[in-house]
């Protein structure tokens, strides 16, 4: 395999430049359950209702994408550090890491990807999507200076919250990530990108599986759903090289870097 690019390594978000919050700051309350695991009365499942099955899968992985939100979708909350439940609480999902064992490796056309050394079952936690949160100006410059043939580890999270309100979250593994950053795309992905938070209002982006994923099969989510052939800079998207049935030829790109 050729030799991973270097960056340092991070579990979980870390904020970068022009980002002004702690996205490990506790900002919630916690819950006062007290047992190894809570219940559905815990104050931080009661909210919005249970999010993990008795195995720890998501329920209603489909509805809780963020590609397949709406203005009512539940958000999804984890108990957190101030909470007197156990560390293995079954409201502790993806706080706690990955369970699953991950591989990096050299793809035949797309550089590096990731694939999954064991079965994963349907709506378990893959990995988060780990890095920098940016500022939107941090993120434009640095996508300014991406050359043609540079990857691009920038990912935009637009949630609509209650009321009409837009949520916008940028992370880039670029210098600092986890695995997440060698998953690529797909037109027909076999993960989904989930906003879950835990100690405050600042999401974490955890990849679900969307469906049973074999060993040995490579990784994906869907990084959007534009289907133009070039950026509003003038230059040419990057061609997709899933190879599923319904390709849309050209990677996705997110215009408002550029502007």
């Amino acid at each position: 395999m050729d030799k991973e690019p270097s960056y340092i390594f991070t579990s979980t978000n870390v904020a970068g430049p022009g980002y002004d919050k702690d996205p490990d700051e506790v900002g919630f309350e916690g819950c006062r359950c007290g047992a190894p695991s809570c219940g559905n009365q815990c104050p931080c499942i009661i909210r919005f209702g249970p999010n993990y099955d008795k195995n720890g899968r998501l329920m209603k992985v489909e509805e809780a994408s963020v590609d397949k939100q709406r203005s009512d979708t539940k958000p999804i909350v984890e108990c957190n550090a101030m909470c007197e439940c156990g560390e293995r609480c079954s409201n502790r999902i993806v706080q706690n890491g990955p369970k699953f064992e991950l591989e990096v490796f050299t793809t035949m056309e797309k550089g590096f990807g990731l694939r999954a050394c064991v079965d994963i079952p349907k709506s378990s936690f893959v990995c988060e999507y780990a890095g920098e949160i940016l500022s939107k100006v941090e993120a434009q410059r640095r996508t300014k200076l991406l050359g043609d043939d540079d990857p691009n580890y920038i990912l935009v999270v637009r949630e609509f919250m209650e009321g009409g309100k837009l949520v916008e979250t940028i992370i880039d593994p670029t210098y600092r990530g986890n695995k997440g950053r060698f998953i690529n795309h797909s037109c027909e992905p076999n993960l989904s990108k989930v906003p879950v938070r835990v100690h405050n209002d600042i999401p974490k982006v955890a990849l679900f599986a969307l469906r049973e994923i074999h060993q040995g099969e490579e990784l994906t989510y869907s990084y959007g759903e534009e289907t133009a052939v070039y950026n509003e800079d003038g230059r040419k998207r990057k061609p997709c090289h899933c190879g599923s049935k319904s390709c849309r030829q050209y990677l996705p790109f997110d215009q408002s870097l550029l502007s």
